[in-house]
């Protein structure tokens, strides 16, 4: 689901505060700071979140012509995350639980050393999968101050949202009644009363 497929399902968020002096310089060191990163098994993060290429997940050569089209800054945002499959963990957990019990003769395991095993067990089984990918396109209208994101899924906007606020040091809001109200420019009598208002049943 993204920009560049014909979907038309996306959230819609206003940035709050104005465009810096040479704002694509601005953006895009910040943008090469959050740039998607790939797990490694060794760490111990389960899930990290970048930036990539709009509409093409592996390309994290994040250049000003793939970034910037006319008066738009479009970007990919790209989230890995480790799904060990719960069958295979249960079995390599089951077998290594009972060479440990054999070894030391013990009858059961401490609550501390399941967790190191845990631990151990879970940088062993990232090396043999791989992570699950997803990956959502965005769209920011400069002149408008609109940003377009293609998933409607309140965490994976929670992401963006955070990421986008450190990348450009810029408030993101999402989209609502009162927001586009403001938004188009309606009078301050009219966004002072639109608060006490109550929907109408049809």
């Amino acid at each position: 689901m993204g920009l560049n497929r014909g979907s038309m399902s996306y959230a819609r968020f206003f940035v709050r505060g104005d465009l810096p002096k040479k704002h694509q310089e601005r953006f895009m060191e910040g943008i090469r700071l959050r740039v998607f990163r790939e797990l490694d098994p060794a760490e111990e993060i389960e899930q990290r979140a970048g930036w990539c290429v709009c509409d093409t997940p592996f390309d994290l050569d994040l250049t000003y012509d793939k970034v910037f089209a006319n008066n738009y800054l479009n970007l990919g945002l790209r989230i890995d995350t480790w799904r060990i499959p719960r069958s295979l963990f249960k079995a390599a957990f089951g077998q290594a639980e009972r060479e440990i019990l054999a070894q030391s003769g013990e009858q059961k395991l401490s609550r501390s050393r399941k967790k190191e095993l845990e631990a151990v067990l879970k940088s062993r089984l990232r090396r043999k999968v791989i992570p699950s990918m997803r990956a959502f396109d965005l769209s920011w209208s400069l002149e408008e101050g609109v940003v377009r994101f293609f998933s409607n899924a309140p965490k994976v906007q929670e992401q963006m949202a955070e990421l986008f606020e450190k990348s450009f040091d810029l408030e993101l809001v999402a989209d609502g009644v009162y927001l586009g109200a403001e938004h188009a420019a309606v009078d301050a009598a009219t966004l002072e009363r639109m608060p006490k208002l109550s929907p109408l049943e049809l």
